[in-house]
């Protein structure tokens, strides 16, 4: 799943796997996508296009 920093724009594909892993173990707000920090300038990735495990999309 791609997923782009609000910070500095770079694209990163985190593998669904995971995606779904985090999703899953997040019991918080399901408006909110899983969210990673960017390693290159630590703002907030957000995923481009992926339908949360609880049936949630999110698309930026």
């Amino acid at each position: 799943i791609e997923y782009v920093c609000l910070g500095c724009k770079i694209v990163e594909k985190v593998p669904k796997e995971v995606v779904e892993y985090f999703d899953m173990m997040d019991d918080g707000d399901t408006s909110i996508p899983p969210r990673f920090s960017c390693e290159s300038c630590g703002a907030e990735m957000y995923p481009k296009d992926y339908i949360g495990v609880h049936g949630e999309h999110y698309k930026i």
